[in-house]
């Protein structure tokens, strides 16, 4: 029996790792051998998504341009329109922050998400910011930025819980609640089957076994997990299980900034900017600004 992939696992007191291992050489390592579980860098408390190109120069030109940066105003917590009518969210704070960092003049153009791609090709903007999914059909005629964030999978449990561990031995015979017919659902098949797979038809569902003892745990999205548990629906009956995955050929979808493909001197200024903003931990908190304790 394999093992998942990549568990990120946050130190107690101190970062247990090298510096120089970090997510995306594991997730790339993934693809050259057999699955393995493993421990991640962290910076603070947050995963170190990007690895940093340390000979990466702003190439010339980018910051005396005017970037449009095109945003789906209903994808919280990544882009929204706040109360205020101000566009908020992760992915507009870290855009308009590596504007600061090239010194660039950016403005926000709200867009329906349908729209954005289009928007992008007509030259209504010069790079979509919202989380767009990263396909043959999008990169045909754009280019992407590294990625910025990957989304995560999750394991819950009941507070009164004994279980410590998510490992594959420990979960073995144990009903674990996960919703049917998704890419969480294969990864559970290929890595859990030792366990009792109970499928639901919808997330409220299968939040409400974990809540009533249905199910002993649950796997799901990261973020969707972690706010129902912050939440009043899960009344405080659970908590996580142990650290976060990353699985890339299943649910870890990666987002990224996407500019038009023949504008690759964007791309590679906003590489540039994105990689100091993780360096000076500017990135860490914008993620901490609006994602939930927790999520890692």
């Amino acid at each position: 029996m394999t093992t998942p992939i990549v568990r990120i696992i946050t130190p107690k007191s101190r970062i247990t790792a090298l510096w120089c291992i970090c997510l995306v050489s594991l997730v790339l390592a993934m693809v050259l051998a057999p699955p393995v579980q493993a421990e991640d860098v962290v910076q603070g408390n947050l995963p170190v998504f990007r690895h940093i190109d340390r000979l990466a120069k702003i190439p010339q030109g980018v910051n005396a341009r005017v970037v449009r940066l095109l945003m789906d105003q209903d994808f919280p917590p990544f882009t929204y329109e706040a109360a205020d009518g101000k566009a908020a969210g992760v992915s507009v704070d870290l855009a308009l922050a590596a504007c600061g960092e090239l010194k660039l003049t950016c403005t926000v153009v709200p867009k329906k998400f349908d729209e954005l791609l289009p928007a992008l090709q007509n030259n209504e903007g010069d790079m979509i910011i919202s989380g767009l999914k990263i396909d043959e059909t999008v990169l045909k005629n754009s280019a992407m930025t590294r990625p910025y964030f990957w989304s995560l999978g999750r394991f819950a449990v009941a507070m009164a819980s004994q279980l410590r561990t998510s490992d594959v031995r420990s979960l073995a015979g144990k009903r674990i609640g996960y919703v049917a017919n998704t890419n969480h659902a294969a990864w559970l098949e290929k890595y859990y089957a030792r366990s009792t797979l109970t499928g639901f038809t919808s997330e409220a569902d299968m939040f409400s076994a974990l809540r009533t003892g249905a199910v002993d745990l649950l796997f799901g999205d990261d973020l969707r997990v972690v706010y129902w548990l912050a939440g009043s629906a899960s009344n405080g009956c659970c908590k996580t299980l142990d650290g976060a995955y990353v699985d890339r050929n299943f649910f870890s979808r990666n987002l990224a900034f996407l500019a038009r493909r023949e504008d690759q001197s964007l791309v590679q200024g906003f590489d540039y900017a994105l990689d100091r903003l993780q360096e000076k931990g500017v990135a860490s908190q914008v993620f901490l600004r609006y994602l939930p304790n927790g999520l890692w």
